[in-house]
């Protein structure tokens, strides 16, 4: 690997293009530009963006300003609408494979630089923040189902919760729609059909995208823009289970969303900007394709199994179930921003934004058309609101910057209930002593009815209030030389309710029956530091020094009554310096740049052999360092070619709960002790080498068709997808390739048949320990834990083919 990285290293400067520019001379969604606001600094933003795609650049917003990617003094990936186009990327899950910085972990949560969310738990945020049109999500699960009516995508490395709202201790994707256009009538129609390999079995796994805008001029001043979106995807895992009476299995993806933007320039300086939107998305696919990968000879599983006729193995994409499997998840909300702008060139704006979420799901955690852990259900509802009132100074004057005050609050209500048999016959789990589903005082030495013979309940209430002031200064030292410094003071406050366990089991996971609460409150000081220098128009460096902070959360449960489950907040503490470099008449685009991170009081779910639970606490020390190219080159004209790497070392420093893996012998773990301190691991899903590929050109010609060919490649070292790094949850480096050939006819069409994941290199998002084996017991009682493991899928993780069309006028 090292020798494949060092020779891709060499060879960048003779045959690549800027990952953190992509395409630069991209087109954008129909009718986009310039945008709407036409307040003036926008105008000047929307004739800055101009001149800069002309002269082979891009304009990103990574500092909550408008600006060229080439000078601004941050890390990040920016991905246009037209490379998310020629790549057919349609979801942020798939973001990952044109940016190498980004991982997706196991839920489909992400990782930046290595460190993602270790706590799986809706009381924690994640480490990795969104923002969709300046508003930050509170839960990951509040994206659109798919990307639609884009600008850009924007990948920003390290620490940013100092502009964008709030816990981005790790990193941020900035999302960036298109907004309405005064005065001009557009429509863009975009359909995709594809179709999945489904290894193991003659089936087809159709799927379409539909996506359609329309922008419409209300008046002189104002116009609406409206999104649609349509999709159903057929995974490439296969059911074989057998359902049983009265359940719903619903597995493939379906998914529909309704958006309206309404921008109204009031005067030529007052602004209003309105967005609303209604989400719903269906079925498993892509969340809970979990199979079984490799399986203890002495496992209960063994039978259910071979029942339903599957072989664990790392190609194994079949799974069972005989329970209910569905997941209905609705999402939205509106946001409003009035913005005005000064003669003197000061603008002021206030962000209001709601967004909610409602999900009901139940997935047959055992996988297998038995009932080991049939139910693991959950109903939840979210809503959080956000206010932002921020001032900006003059961009042309010595000192610039902007300073503003953030509120937010969110409010969490999970109900959640799981439980199961395991594998316990249907006859014995009804009598005595289990008495699943008996009723009450009527079966022989049953006096308790249970639910089942394994499980937890508990119904929580989660809220969050959030009080914010930042700012952040530039300030012009000499020619070319700028020095920059921000800071946000934080307040918290978080409050937690949980009943836990009301229903009866014969054997109780969780922890205590009973009703507990806790509340904490936390300040906080982030701040950021650094200069840059413009030594030539083409040539900036930059160095900076700062510290990001996550908020506090708690741990899901009570293990006991009298446990402590506040779990502080995430800080760290990052330094960077940096390159960016245009040459041969900005045909040539280099920029490195260099980090090294410092987490404290890391967030992270462990195992507490005391409780026997899993406990989300502060357990450890993370330190992530390493280095990220990009290099561009567009020789002639049609012809681009986009490359980007990222060497990283992520580390723990210290993690003294680690949770030992069945069976394991080394760092001091044995049959009788389950946790070692895993200082100098690799952080979960953390390759040491990433790099992506795209290269495509478009033939020159005369008439109204213009041909293009496109490929791209991915690779991935090495990884492990566990803390204790257990020997079978390591995946070996990957190679994935992706092409697409068509033509575009005018301005009003593009046709493409393309592929991703050509060669079907079988790739899972996810593999972990099976918790039912690990925690297996005898009867009588006694730990008898068991090495198996399961692996999770995504649609990406198989070949797809389709063919793409796009209209516009």
């Amino acid at each position: 690997m090292k020798l494949k990285a060092a020779l891709l290293l060499a060879a960048m400067p003779l045959f690549v293009a800027p990952a953190y520019a992509q395409n630069a001379t991209s087109t954008p969604p129909a009718g986009s530009a310039p945008e709407a606001s036409a307040t003036p600094s926008t105008i000047a933003s929307a004739e800055a963006e101009q001149n800069a795609t002309a002269a082979g650049d891009i304009i990103v917003t990574a500092q909550r300003r408008s600006e060229s990617l080439q000078r601004v003094p941050v890390s990040l990936t920016a991905l246009s609408a037209e490379t998310l186009t020629s790549r057919n990327l349609n979801d942020l899950t798939q973001i990952s494979r044109a940016a190498p910085t980004l991982q997706v972990g196991i839920d489909n949560t992400f990782s930046v630089r290595g460190v993602g969310t270790l706590a799986f738990a809706g009381t924690i945020d994640s480490s990795v923040a969104t923002a969709i049109d300046e508003v930050n999500l509170g839960r990951p699960i509040l994206n659109t189902p798919l990307l639609n009516d884009l600008t850009r995508v924007e990948v920003l490395n390290g620490p940013q919760g100092l502009l964008f709202g709030k816990n981005a201790s790790a990193g941020l994707i900035n999302i960036v729609t298109a907004r309405p256009v005064l005065g001009v009538v557009s429509s863009a129609t975009d359909v995709e059909f594809a179709s999945r390999a489904t290894p193991g079995v003659r089936r087809t796994a159709p799927g379409i995208i539909a996506r359609e805008t329309l922008n419409i001029p209300v008046s002189a001043t104002s116009a609406l823009r409206l999104n649609m979106l349509y999709s159903y995807q057929e995974p490439g895992t296969t059911y074989v289970g057998t359902p049983r009476n009265g359940t719903r299995h619903d597995l493939n993806a379906r998914s529909f969303s309704l958006k309206g933007k309404y921008f109204w320039q009031a005067t030529d300086a007052l602004s209003f900007y309105l967005i609303g939107d209604y989400n719903e998305s269906h079925g498993i696919a892509g969340i809970a394709d979990v199979t079984y990968r490799q399986v203890s000879p002495t496992s209960l599983n063994n039978g259910p199994l071979a029942a339903d006729g599957i072989v664990a193995g790392p190609n194994n994409l079949k799974f069972g179930g005989d329970g209910d499997q569905y997941r209905d998840l609705a999402t939205g909300g509106a946001q409003a921003k009035a913005t005005y702008s000064f003669a003197s060139g000061w603008e002021l704006s206030n962000l209001f934004a709601w967004r909610y979420y409602k999900q009901d799901q139940n997935f047959d955690t055992d996988y297998l058309s038995a009932n080991g852990l049939n139910r693991n259900e959950s109903h939840a509802k979210y809503n959080q609101y956000s206010n932002e009132l921020r001032l900006a100074l003059p961009s042309s004057g010595r000192l610039s910057g902007q300073a503003g005050l953030y509120y937010f609050q969110s409010d969490l209500s999970l109900r959640r209930n799981l439980g199961g048999n395991s594998y316990t016959p249907d006859f014995v789990a009804a009598g005595s002593p289990f008495c699943v589903g008996a009723i009450v005082g009527t079966t022989p030495r049953c006096t308790v009815s249970n639910v089942s013979q394994i499980g937890s309940d508990a119904n929580y209430v989660l809220r969050t209030k959030s009080y914010a002031a930042f700012g952040q200064l530039t300030y012009t030292i000499a020619t070319g030389l700028t020095a920059f410094a921000g800071g946000r003071v934080t307040r918290d406050d978080i409050d937690f309710t949980t009943a836990q366990n009301q229903l009866n089991y014969f054997s109780a996971l969780g922890g205590p029956r009973g009703t507990f609460s806790a509340s904490y409150g936390n300040t906080d000081f982030s701040w950021k530091a650094g200069a840059q220098y413009q030594a030539t128009p083409t040539i900036m460096a930059y160095g900076f020094y700062g510290r990001g902070y996550k908020g506090p959360g708690f741990n899901d449960s009570f293990p006991t009554a009298t446990s402590n489950v506040i779990v502080r907040g995430e800080t760290s503490n990052t330094g960077e310096i940096g390159v960016k470099t245009s040459f041969l008449d900005r045909r040539l685009t280099v920029n490195v740049s260099a980090f090294y991170t410092k987490f404290s009081n890391f967030q992270v779910q462990a195992f507490n052999p005391v409780t026997v639970s899993f406990l989300v606490q502060n357990a450890a020390k993370v330190k992530s360092k390493g280095v990220e190219v990009a290099v561009g080159l567009r020789p002639f004209a049609g012809f681009s070619i986009n490359e980007s790497a990222s060497f990283l070392s992520s580390k723990f420093d210290s993690f003294a709960g680690a949770q030992c893996y069945p069976t394991q012998t080394t760092r001091g773990c044995s049959a009788t002790v389950q946790t070692f301190d895993a200082s100098g691991l690799r952080l979960p899903a953390a390759p040491a080498f990433t790099s992506s590929f795209q290269a495509m050109y478009e033939v020159p010609t005369e008439g109204p068709v213009a041909p293009f060919i496109e490929g791209n490649w991915y690779h991935r070292s090495s990884i492990n997808y566990v803390v204790s790094q257990a020997p079978g949850a390591t995946f070996n480096a990957v190679d994935i390739f992706g092409a697409s050939v068509g033509a575009k006819v005018g301005k009003a069409l593009r046709l493409a048949l393309f592929c991703k994941n050509c060669t079907n290199k079988i790739t899972p998002t996810a593999i972990g320990v099976d918790s039912g084996d690990a925690n297996a017991r005898n009867a009588r009682g006694q730990a008898t834990p068991m090495l198996s493991y399961t692996q999770q899928f995504g649609l990406d993780s198989v070949r797809t083919i389709g063919l793409s069309a796009q209209f516009r006028f």
